[in-house]
């Protein structure tokens, strides 16, 4: 999904949980799991990646064009949520609840959305240990994928996200289900 997308559900997210909870706590927990987790993304750019052109436009682009060699993704794992969980319900803590929450709802997004733009499993993809397993070997992992370059301007390309190559583009926020058999 696109990162505009995650700003855009998490927004709608922080706002239940602020009516639901009251709880500035809470609603900052939902915000970092819903779409803070993506600061995995800014490590691995940086520390495995290697790339040091550190403007917020070179690093979309790396990652919408497709170029990323590996796929590292510490906070993008069912591993780490499984962990979460038994310290939330251990603990009761309420922040951590709200955390998980922003985390699952992250990680449905990336698994409906990012699942058509791979040839290979993605709900594989997103266990670190299957990832490790394929020494977070992008293209291991993902599949030969070819992007199409990101849309020009920063908001954009934020916006739409990437694009495989010769596929046609759907209207922002819509999918396509397949006719039901029933249906007139």
């Amino acid at each position: 999904m696109s990162p505009g997308g995650h700003l855009v559900t998490t927004t709608i997210a922080c706002a239940g949980a602020a009516v639901l909870t009251g709880s500035w706590a809470a609603t900052a927990a939902v915000a970092a799991g819903g779409f803070f987790i993506d600061v995995d993304h800014v490590a691995d750019y940086v520390l495995i990646e290697r790339d040091r052109r550190l403007t917020p436009d070179a690093f979309l682009r790396h990652y919408l064009e497709g170029r990323t060699r590996r796929s590292v993704l510490v906070l993008h794992s069912y591993e780490l949520l499984a962990l979460l969980a038994l310290a939330a319900w251990w603990s009761g803590a309420l922040w951590l609840w709200a955390y998980l929450w922003g985390a699952t709802l992250h990680l449905a997004l990336d698994l409906t959305f990012n699942g058509e733009v791979t040839p290979r499993s993605i709900v594989a993809f997103y266990s670190f240990a299957y990832r490790l397993a394929h020494r977070f070997d992008a293209r291991r992992l993902l599949g030969p994928v070819d992007f199409e370059p990101a849309p020009a301007g920063f908001w954009a390309a934020f916006f739409a996200g990437g694009r495989v190559a010769g596929v046609p583009a759907k209207p922002p926020l819509a999918r396509t289900w397949p006719r039901s058999k029933s249906s007139c």
